[in-house]
């Protein structure tokens, strides 16, 4: 089963490359944030300071700490992307553009096809961003990743048309002497 365009309009090259760097914005400042707060605890003693960039390569760039604070830097767009993908269809980034990302099929991702769809993004990254830009010039505005993924990326703020409306059955009349017959509801009194 496939999107058609009348019922699902796809979001566009530049409403998801606006949602792109609205999310990069968002990581970078996260990253901006952690480093400013590390940076004040270590200068404070709370904690060591990094090692890095302080004039001494004294094996302190391999220490807990750091290999701590590495995998936070490199595990932080990976949670970012996967788990608003798999939980909400949006990143940040996608909800203020209102566009969602669902499979072909217009069911949620889950958690695997969010991941698969992340890794995606680095085989965009390898074609020197044509992978991205194919979104431009396809039908389906899809691109690499999402075409390897199965996914499509669908404007939010356009309401769905509805289904055709069905003939409702004509109401069944109450005996005129029974007090449900008064009552406006479908069911009996209380």
């Amino acid at each position: 089963m496939e999107f058609s365009t009348e019922h699902h309009p796809f979001a566009g090259f530049w409403s998801r490359a606006a949602a792109r760097i609205i999310d990069l914005v968002i990581i970078i400042a996260a990253f901006n944030l952690i480093y400013l707060v590390d940076r004040l605890g270590a200068d404070a003693g709370l904690w060591t300071g990094m090692g890095l960039g302080e004039g001494s390569w004294t094996g302190a760039g391999f220490s807990m700490a750091n290999v701590l604070r590495g995998l936070f830097f490199l595990t932080f767009p990976v949670f970012y992307y996967v788990y608003l993908h798999a939980m909400y269809g949006q990143t940040f980034g996608k909800m203020a553009l209102k566009i969602k990302v669902v499979n072909e099929d217009e069911t949620p991702l889950d958690y695997r096809k969010a991941f698969l769809r992340w890794l995606g993004y680095f085989l965009c990254d390898l074609t020197f961003y044509i992978g991205y830009l194919w979104a431009a010039f396809d039908h389906r505005k899809q691109g690499l990743h999402d075409k390897v993924c199965r996914t499509v990326v669908v404007r939010t703020d356009m309401p769905f048309p509805l289904p055709e409306a069905v003939e409702q059955e004509a109401p069944t009349e109450a005996p005129p002497g029974d007090p449900a017959s008064l009552d406006t509801g479908a069911g009996a009194p209380l």
